[in-house]
């Protein structure tokens, strides 16, 4: 007896990692990580498209399939913009410091991809050694005026840096984005439709999911509606998060001393002046799964937790709350107990 055919997802799924593999052959990284960390790392963190060798999660697989932007879609999305009575500048901000040159050019490529299409992409170099960095982001300004690029003289770190490229920003609305991520064609689209809707909003958080080297969408993350007393536990926002920009700059836009978490700093701190905070439920970001990243990895920056703890205690300081801060269940999670008053 003959076996039954597979699923058309199944099989999309399998061919799709096929490619992967030999497309994988010929990636400088993966023999990196291959002779650093072996087979059994390569497996374990599903970074390069092998998930085929562990159970795939079929049914996420067939939303991504069901959820691009088609023809018909895409017509449908470019009419709703035109009935649009608000149409913001939205500035993605973006720090970028020695990242491939690939993962860069995909990741700007995304933001060129969005069908809404009044952006413009401001981008800060934090003193990249890789000479082919100026080059990539040079062709880009070139190429459209809506690309910024600023050049800074030494190595700042991350949030300084970000910092220099919100200097570029005249947008009202503010899009952070990390120099190696992809936005979704409709992610900006999706941004206005909602100012659109309920124009009081000041930021805007969605559902992300991540991104193998191998470009397979994999573990999406569904958030939910807004919480103030869960951001209190962990960062749950993460990406994407779209702010006014007036906001940003009342805060004082990023601090340095808290790398690895200085979004979760922000995130504390620009929503202890506003509640107008609204959740998109769709999957608008994709995190890349890089060897050594955050995203492949949860304990790759240690000293990000550390980080996180320090914001948060000074969140507590800053609101008056009088109590102490114990480790959650997860790394990288707290549970703060109030003093009885």
């Amino acid at each position: 007896m003959k076996n039954p055919p597979l699923h058309p997802t199944k099989t999309f799924y399998m061919k799709n990692n096929i490619f992967n593999f030999f497309k994988n052959l010929l990636n400088k990284s993966f023999w990196s990580t291959f002779f650093q960390k072996g087979w059994k790392r390569i497996k374990k963190t599903k970074i390069y498209g092998f998930s085929y060798f562990r159970p795939p999660d079929y049914r996420y697989q067939l939303e991504v399939f069901k959820q691009r932007v088609n023809p018909r879609r895409r017509k449908e999305i470019e009419s709703r913009i035109q009935s649009f009575s608000y149409k913001p500048l939205i500035s993605v901000v973006m720090p970028v410091y020695n990242v491939e040159r690939q993962w860069l050019i995909e990741a700007i490529e995304s933001v060129f991809k969005q069908i809404y299409t009044d952006w413009e992409l401001c981008i800060a170099d934090d003193a990249s050694p890789a000479p082919y960095i100026k080059e990539v982001l040079e062709n880009y300004r070139k190429k459209d005026p809506r690309v910024k690029v600023v050049y800074l003289s030494s190595n700042v770190g991350i949030a300084l840096s970000t910092n220099e490229a919100l200097t570029l920003a005249k947008g009202e609305f503010v899009a952070f984005m990390d120099h190696d991520d992809c936005l979704a064609p409709s992610s900006l689209f999706e941004v206005v439709d909602l100012l659109n809707r309920e124009p009081l909003t000041d930021l805007i958080y969605t559902d992300e999911d991540k991104l193998s080297m191998g470009g397979l969408r994999l573990r999406p993350v569904r958030k939910q509606a807004w919480d103030p007393s869960l951001l209190l536990s962990y960062n749950y926002i993460c990406h994407l998060v779209v702010c006014r920009s007036n906001l940003i700059h009342t805060i004082g836009q990023l601090r340095q001393g808290f790398e690895g978490s200085q979004d979760y700093d922000f995130l504390l701190r620009i929503t202890e002046l506003t509640n107008h905070v609204v959740h998109i439920p769709k999957v608008l970001y994709h995190w890349r799964m890089i060897p050594g990243s955050a995203a492949a990895i949860i304990d790759a920056k240690a000293k990000a937790f550390d980080h996180a703890r320090k914001a948060l205690q000074e969140a507590l300081i800053r609101r008056g709350i009088k109590g102490k801060i114990e480790d959650g269940h997860l790394p990288g999670t707290f549970h703060v107990i109030e003093e009885e008053s």
